[in-house]
């Protein structure tokens, strides 16, 4: 028997955001088909959220408004798993590298990490998708439009000209 590492520790990590794989993949695929439209848009608007699919996953289109100059908004696609998945998950995972999950946050406790907050790092990484626990949900969210980028490129689009005409 091996003792845990760091780097043990971290493949870990990387092996629970890779079980969600076809998940994060369906995601992906969802939002590549997805056609926004401005009906679409305007229903989220006033609804807030729409299923747009239930099979495997349930897939929802959700809006957050910003308060900026532009009256903008992002649109997220996301999908929620019970927590209590996601800790089968770890666990699974830690028991097919030879460990318990005792043993794992004994780890963390003695060299101060968080595998929950690295794990949700990696999926951000690793596949753009921000990963949040939400009344014992985890909730997974995929910008897939974010009403800032087209006012940042207008901004960088007419520094740009200013910085050209001088």
């Amino acid at each position: 028997m091996f003792s845990l590492t760091y780097d043990l520790w971290k493949e870990i990590i990387e092996e629970i955001a890779q079980a969600h794989d076809s998940l994060f993949t369906a995601m992906h695929q969802a939002a590549e088909e997805l056609q926004l439209s401005t009906a679409l848009i305007d229903d989220l608007k006033s609804k807030r959220e729409l299923t747009i699919a239930n099979d495997p996953w349930e897939l929802r289109l959700t809006i957050e408004f910003i308060e900026d100059e532009i009256n903008g908004f992002i649109i997220y696609l996301d999908a929620k798993e019970p927590q209590e998945t996601l800790e089968e998950i770890k666990a699974n995972v830690a028991s097919d590298n030879g460990f318990s999950l005792e043993e794992i946050e004994g780890f963390e406790l003695e060299h101060g990490l968080d595998m929950q907050e690295e794990i949700f790092v990696e999926m951000e990484e690793s596949y753009g998708v921000r990963a949040e626990v939400r009344e014992n949900e985890v909730i997974y969210e995929l910008v897939i439009f974010n009403s800032q980028d087209i006012d940042n490129s207008l901004s960088s689009d007419l520094s740009w000209l200013e910085d050209h005409k001088n």
